[in-house]
């Protein structure tokens, strides 16, 4: 892995001024960079998210987790299948853990790298199952409106990021869509709040995503690390106008290991010029989108990517069931 991750600009993709050559050449390095990295920076996503959008979020991001505690706790988040609403601080336990280890000591570790954030959840708001969380409208005003017009913006931005790495499997453009196409994603609202140095270096334990693809829009505190093939962690230093893009578990297992499903992690943010050493770190604060199949998209190998053997490594799975079963991993309810 390079010292720092590649940009890609999909600004003409999305203008719909590439040839068919250069759609191509988008396309594959995707998914060269969804074998060897699994993480990389994208920028030109303006035309379909404008950033005036993005920026009306964060500051979303900063009101919501200014409302007083009670009024958060009341929109608690209460089941893995539905996954919405609020996750106040170390109900999620994202660590991953290696295997072989007792109970005490998968506890003691994830202990040692207790995640030191809270989280704010949405899904697509057309679920009749699963209603959303919202906070009322007098309490933050167009909260609802501005949540939804970004995340049906990401959606689409989604359809069209998957449609390349379609392309570059030499699969048709729309291979994916019937089964990613019912917005059943993860708006993530995430804040980090000031804590000391002097205590653990850990805000987020170290992680793979779960769903296809994770688009992540941080702010310009940084700690956002992936790790290296050789197991270092490389910083994911903010970029204006950038989100990062990176690949999840789900896709993983569809691609049959083909494409990388990389683990990161957010640490405290390197000390700056003037800033106290014995003092308490900045705020961070990030906006993610993981997306996610239908829940009753049913994951099996891709076509083409069968390995030597012939045989996939994976049974099909039920995409719904796989994603509640890791989500219940991380946070009990």
């Amino acid at each position: 892995m390079p010292d720092s991750l590649n940009t890609v600009d999909i600004s003409s993709f999305l203008a719909g001024e590439c040839t068919p050559e250069q759609e191509r050449t988008l396309a594959n390095e995707f998914v060269e960079l969804a074998r060897t990295i699994g993480f990389f920076y994208v920028s030109g996503y303006e035309q379909l998210v404008p950033q005036d959008l993005v920026d009306e979020v964060f500051r979303y991001n900063e009101r919501f987790f200014d409302l007083p505690l009670e009024k958060k706790n009341a929109l608690a988040y209460t089941s893995a299948k539905a996954n919405r609403g609020y996750l106040s601080f170390g109900r999620e336990q994202a660590a991953q853990v290696s295997g072989g280890k007792s109970a005490a000591e998968i506890e003691a570790e994830r202990a040692a790298n207790k995640d030191q954030k809270e989280t704010f959840e949405i899904g697509n708001d057309i679920d009749p199952q699963y209603p959303e969380h919202w906070p009322r409208e007098e309490d933050i005003p167009e909260f609802k409106a501005t949540m939804n017009r970004f995340h049906i913006l990401m959606h689409e931005l989604h359809l069209r990021l998957m449609s390349l790495i379609a392309i570059a499997l030499d699969l048709p453009s729309s291979f994916f869509e019937p089964q990613i196409n019912g917005r059943n994603h993860c708006l993530r609202l995430l804040h980090y709040p000031p804590v000391p140095r002097a205590a653990s270096n850990s805000r987020l334990g170290k992680h793979s995503d779960f769903g296809t693809t994770t688009l992540l829009f941080q702010d310009e505190t940084g700690g956002l690390e992936v790790e290296a093939p050789n197991g270092e962690f490389i910083p994911v230093t903010p970029k204006p106008n950038t989100f990062i893009l990176n690949f999840g578990d789900i896709l993983s297992r569809w691609s049959n290991d083909a494409l990388k499903s990389t683990i990161h992690r957010a640490v405290l943010p390197d000390l700056r010029p003037g800033e106290d050493p014995d003092g308490l770190t900045r705020t961070r604060r990030s906006v993610a989108y993981f997306c996610n199949p239908n829940p009753d998209a049913i994951i099996q190998c891709i076509p083409g990517l069968e390995g030597p053997t012939g045989k996939p490594k994976y049974e099909p799975v039920v995409a719904g069931q796989l994603y509640a079963q890791m989500l219940e991993s991380e946070i009990p309810v």
